[in-house]
């Protein structure tokens, strides 16, 4: 059916007749199934192809050496690369693996033979420096001082050679690895750390984790006993954050929107996974020693030595598998530019590798299977540019008459608008809540601009960039603007609008008009919200991070014990909800109070102030004793000891799934309700 011959009657049967079968599909199926997710994505994959074909045949103007004929081919062109790379990841996701039988039986073997007296396999802890303050680092160190397993030793490896880093390390009881140059990047210094390593422990198993990621108390138990295959040379785990994204925070949407790798690290690896084809994301991750001894050690060539690893391995028959378990948390990018930089990094490492003779592509080796999920991550990157187009083709038109899409508003309904809902519905289901229309698409948008710039260079010139650390522990206390992406959109909102008025609004002629007006008007919002986004709000100090506990303990003070609720913690500081009685009563400012925010620690508070109830309780920690009995009241080693169990068995404090509700309610306070305060906060002091 052509599109000059749809009615509205017609295009209005097909979408309620699409939306009525992936609605039935999103509601009666469980995403947890194989059969239904096969069912629900094969219905999206042919309403995709339905639309594709469409717009092959009927969308575009006869072909002629000219602007007005090329222009479409062109946006044709980087559409089709999304609708291969959506397809691709549909299919992928008929195929999901659970490892959390296997990771079961792993902590139940390692702790039967503990409890025999059997050795269980050594490993050692890697954590990987550069350029951190202590105050990330020391998380890090002491929550993997805390790991629960009988058998591992902690090497801190700094590329920033600090002589500060190496007296905390002596101090706490842990390994300060460095070395002369920072040749290789992080691969190097992973290197240099397994040469060390060797003549001090040899364990056969190397816990590789970035300096801002804490390991979870139970990681090693988890994840050890899986190398009994002999065919896994890495256990990944994901990458969890106890910190806001920047489009998370600059949207005041912490509790509302999940961060923009959720889908990546809780969805698409465990698909992976079950094709065989997970990979290494670089930390909180387990590594046999032989392994990297078969390949020469850690790859350095690409700044991007996780995956390269993945693919090294499996050149030698060896596999990744993911354990998709909370077992480490860090901090997320900070700054969008941070976030940005983290972004183009990963961008330029997966064309590197893409290069190498012994890549997935050029080199021998792989399955086709492996080749295939590789082309797909590469998809990924490449989609960015789409993006940039579609936020221009309004102006095109408006401007210089240029349609991207011969396409009238009742075949949008037919065809397009149909697929589009259908893609969200699914996904959504798929990743059970974890992606949102317009926040999804604006949190790939931000960085579509400096994706595209980074897809430009490395085809240029791929190789001899230098690796960039993202940046961590920033000063944050003021509203700051990333002005060229900030400039970017607001010009995209100033000129559709301009063009709105000048062209299709005061003078429409033809249904392509009112197509463009449409457009114009979801563009503009889609670049409002990333507008938004560059304009970034003032955090809190990474000293001050606080994370909701609401654990029910006893509550004492000398002479008197009662039940509360621990609501709150830092390292510094605890919120406590005491029960309306004696207690409650009784206790001023200045009184300390025991309490136990873990099984197996006690801390001490003094009050510092109370709520207006008088039953909310705020205390400065002074005391902590753990398992041993022993009361410790120096400030410093109190500290520690908080930090350490903090860190190990960190509680969720970032949304775990999304809320359309909730995500529009931040949306429209961060629109309206922050202004004054922005305006306060932006303006110079004065004299």
């Amino acid at each position: 059916m052509s599109p000059e011959t749809v009615t509205l009657s017609d295009a209005g049967l097909f979408s309620l007749i699409a939306a009525a079968l992936v609605l039935a599909c999103a509601f009666l199926l469980d995403s947890n199934k194989t059969l239904d997710r096969v069912v629900f994505g094969s219905i999206v994959i042919v309403m995709i192809g339905n639309y594709l074909l469409f717009r092959i045949s009927d969308t575009l103007p006869q072909f002629e050496w000219s602007a007005y004929a090329i222009w479409p081919r062109i946006y044709l062109a980087f559409e089709t690369i999304i609708v291969f790379y959506t397809i691709l990841s549909i299919v992928f996701f008929f195929k999901r693996s659970d490892r959390t039988a296997e990771a079961n039986e792993s902590q139940h073997r390692l702790e039967e033979a503990a409890g025999r007296g059997e050795a269980v396999p050594g490993v050692d802890v890697f954590i990987c420096t550069y350029n951190e303050d202590l105050l990330i680092l020391e998380r890090t160190i002491l929550a993997a001082k805390a790991i629960d397993y009988p058998n591992f030793t902690v090497y801190v490896l700094d590329d920033g050679n600090r002589d500060w880093l190496g007296a905390f390390c002596a101090k706490v009881g842990v390994h300060h690895i460095t070395r002369a140059d920072n040749k290789g990047a992080k691969g190097g210094n992973l290197n240099n750390g397994l040469a060390r390593s060797a003549e001090i422990s040899n364990a056969p198993f190397v816990l590789i984790l970035d300096a801002d990621f804490a390991p979870q108390s139970p990681i090693l138990k988890r994840t050890v006993g899986q190398f009994a295959d002999e065919t896994i040379g890495v256990v990944q785990t994901p990458q969890f954050y106890y910190n806001a994204d920047p489009v998370q925070h600059n949207l005041l949407a912490k509790d509302a929107w999940v961060d923009d790798q959720r889908i990546f690290f809780d969805v698409m690896q465990p698909s992976k996974d079950a094709w065989g084809a997970a990979f290494c994301v670089g930390t909180s991750c387990v590594v046999r020693r032989s392994a990297l001894d078969l390949i020469g050690g850690m790859p350095h060539e690409t700044v991007t030595e996780d995956i390269h690893l993945t693919y090294r391995l499996l050149q030698k028959g060896l596999k990744t598998r993911w354990l998709n378990e909370r077992l480490s948390v860090g901090l997320s990018a900070e700054s969008l530019s941070g976030y940005i930089t983290q972004r183009c990094r990963w961008c330029l490492g997966t064309i590197q590798v893409a290069l190498l003779k012994d890549g997935p592509f050029r080199g021998s080796g792989y399955s086709f299977t492996a080749r295939l999920h590789y082309f797909h991550g590469l998809l990924f990157w490449f989609c960015r540019p789409f993006i940039l187009m579609l936020l221009a083709a309004p102006i095109l038109y408006y401007f210089m008459g240029l349609p991207a899409i011969l396409m009238e508003p009742a075949a949008f309904f037919l065809y397009a608008l149909p697929t589009v809902a259908g893609m969200w519905i699914f996904h959504a289901w798929v990743s059970g809540r974890r992606s949102l229309p317009l926040f999804t698409e604006v949190s790939q948008m931000v960085v579509a601009l400096p994706i595209t710039v980074a897809i430009a260079h490395a085809i240029a010139r791929p190789f001899g960039r230098p690796f960039k650390v993202t940046a961590k522990g920033e000063d944050r206390s003021k509203v700051q603007v990333i002005y060229p992406l900030a400039l970017t959109f607001f010009a995209i909102i100033v000129l559709t609008f301009i063009g709105m008025l000048r062209g299709p609004i005061l003078n429409t002629h033809n249904d392509l008009d009112a197509f463009s007006i449409a457009w114009g008007l979801i563009v503009m919002v889609y670049a409002f919200v990333s507008l938004l986004v560059c304009i970034e709000l003032p955090r809190p100090a990474a000293e001050d991070v606080r994370f909701p506990l609401n654990r029910t303990t006893r509550i004492a003070i000398p002479g008197m014990t009662e039940m509360g609720r621990v609501t709150s913690i830092s390292p510094f500081d605890a919120v406590l909800q005491l029960d309306r009685g004696a207690l409650s009563e009784k206790s001023t400012v200045g009184d300390t109070m025991w309490f136990s925010p873990f099984d197996g620690l006690i801390l001490a508070g003094r009050v510092l102030e109370r709520a207006a109830d008088a039953n909310t309780i705020r205390v400065e920690i002074v005391a902590a004793c753990e398992r041993s009995g022993a009361v410790t009241y120096d400030a410093a080693e109190v500290r520690h000891i908080v930090i350490g169990w903090l860190f190990s068995k960190t509680p969720i404090n970032v949304a775990p799934v999304a809320s359309l509700g909730r995500a529009l309610a931040s949306l429209l306070r961060r629109m309206f309700g922050r202004a004054a305060t922005l305006i306060r906060t932006a303006a110079p002091s004065t004299p």
